[in-house]
């Protein structure tokens, strides 16, 4: 038996079709973080099995889904994934004869509308198809990973994955992300936050995206794709210095209003 966990957050544009890619499966499990659209409605077309939660992170959101699977495999589908047939095919033979405890599948992602094929977006292996009897549990709040026993098999046949949609998309998932990644830093006692440890940052990053994984060489959207993936480093550590400051930002307008207030609206 086979079940399929998909984890969704207003994926009303998006779910349908992710769901009619997978709806072959013996079962489909809806782990939902809080959606205020019309995500569930679209999924009880598919399957009554829904589950709600409210601002989880995915580690907890995938082991809570897992818990109430009932399938032999286990697979991970995102909202903007797709199971195309010939992955559909490999699928249903892995989970009758294989003996490995888990499946990296590559994704085929769709960036701004094109196919991109530099690393780190090929083949990007994700760990999606797990054993029950080997899994251990999902990991991390940020890039979560799954811990298993027994040994990982490669995929043939890839997911595709139609990312990057539009700039708000983008730039909401990062700022979401962000505030994740922030706060696992500071927790970490990061070192605090300046000038030049910001401009130092956003050249390296600039570097690492640009350079190094050759996204300013890969065409118009691999550029703007490297571009945006440093400015959400950079709010990832503009969110850091908020955090390590002794008053929030909210506490020191307060004062400032207070004060103009207290002096009759002189400011000096």
């Amino acid at each position: 038996m086979l079940s399929v966990i998909v984890i969704t957050k207003n994926e009303a544009e998006r779910i349908k079709v992710c769901l009619e890619s997978i709806k072959w499966v013996d079962e489909i499990i809806i782990a939902d973080n809080g959606s205020s659209d019309k995500t569930l409605e679209i999924a009880k077309e598919y399957t009554d099995k829904i589950l709600k939660f409210n601002d989880l992170d995915f580690a907890v959101l995938r082991n809570k889904a897992f818990e109430q699977s009932r399938g032999d495999w286990v697979l991970y589908v995102d909202a903007d994934e797709r199971v195309l047939t010939d992955l559909k095919n490999e699928i249903e033979t892995l989970v009758s004869f294989s003996k490995e405890s888990a499946f990296a599948i590559s994704r085929k992602n769709i960036i701004f509308g094109v196919e991109v094929k530099y690393t780190p977006f090929w083949p990007d292996w994700v760990v999606r198809l797990i054993k029950r009897s080997d899994f251990i549990e999902w990991v991390g709040m940020v890039h979560e990973y799954p811990k298993f026993n027994g040994n990982l098999g490669y995929t043939k046949n890839s997911l595709l994955h139609l990312t990057h949609r539009d700039i708000d998309q983008i730039v909401l998932k990062s700022l979401d992300w962000s505030k994740i990644d922030a706060k696992l830093r500071f927790d970490a006692k990061h070192p605090k936050m300046n000038g030049w440890r910001f401009l130092r940052i956003f050249i390296t990053e600039i570097f690492n995206q640009g350079i190094a994984r050759r996204g300013f060489f890969n065409g118009t959207a691999s550029v703007m794709d490297s571009l945006l993936q440093a400015f959400s480093m950079y709010i990832t550590y503009v969110r850091l210095w908020q955090l390590q400051q002794p008053k929030s930002l909210d506490k020191v307008y307060d004062e400032i209003d207070k004060k103009l207030i207290e002096d009759a609206f002189q400011y000096k």
